[in-house]
């Protein structure tokens, strides 16, 4: 074996290479090289495909012991809102897998909204297509990147990111809020109603509502509703 004499010399003055040197080639020892073209791989899964649901376990994995998260509460929208949203984060909402654990009948349990998954609080409001288009609806609107979440919490924090003045924030705070008081309000007219569900109703009732509550929750409150659609910080 030739060494190189920088390197040698090196070794000799810093003992501590060597250490270093050992413990690399314990990490490389169990690797093999091929000729297969290299090829991703996610560890989430056992089948090595990465999925949005994967994803989303693996974070729900970890957050299941964190208790350290205290909702702040908004002062615009009604206390009901504010009372649902920290009902939805802890699961705590009648949706079909929270029904079924208490031993009540649901039928096939399909979200009512896109009927192509299990209701669950957190895919009710994130991962369901018709949530999702909605985000991106109330995103552009709010003049904020995209809007991606993979749980519940995500969103009620969405409003701590962007670069957005304080006034603004408060105010998506609020509209993230009414979001999903209208998502589970439309959940329920297709539920018991048999109403169809569409998506332009659904953020037509976010912001007629956001408005009513921003404009009259708020004293000496000069917005308009032309400001408010075009989301005008006054």
């Amino acid at each position: 074996m030739i060494v190189d004499e920088t390197l040698e010399n090196t070794v000799v003055r810093n003992p501590d290479i060597v250490a270093e040197l050992n413990a690399l080639l314990a990490e490389i020892a169990a690797v093999v090289l091929s000729d297969r073209t290299d090829s991703w791989r996610w560890l989430g899964e056992n089948s090595g495909s990465f999925s949005v649901s994967s994803a989303r376990r693996h974070l729900e994995r970890r957050l299941v012991n964190d208790n350290s998260f205290v909702l702040e509460w908004c002062k615009w929208i009604p206390i009901k809102c504010d009372v649902f949203s920290w009902r939805a984060e802890m699961g705590r909402i009648p949706t079909a897998d929270a029904l079924r654990m208490r031993g009540i009948s649901v039928g096939d349990g399909l979200c009512p909204l896109c009927r192509s998954e299990e209701e669950t609080s957190v895919h009710l409001f994130t991962s369901c297509l018709v949530a999702s288009v909605l985000w991106q609806k109330v995103s552009s609107w709010c003049r904020m990147p995209p809007i991606f979440a993979f749980s519940v919490r995500d969103l009620l924090d969405v409003h701590k990111t962007g670069s957005h003045k304080a006034e603004a924030k408060k105010r998506i705070q609020g509209i993230i809020r009414v979001a999903c008081w209208s998502i589970w309000l439309a959940r329920n007219n297709a539920i018991f109603s048999g109403k169809e569900v569409k998506v332009e109703e659904i953020f037509s009732d976010v912001r007629s509502l956001g408005f009513l509550w921003y404009k009259h929750r708020i004293r000496n409150n000069p917005i308009s509703w032309s400001d408010w659609c075009n989301f005008v910080i006054i």
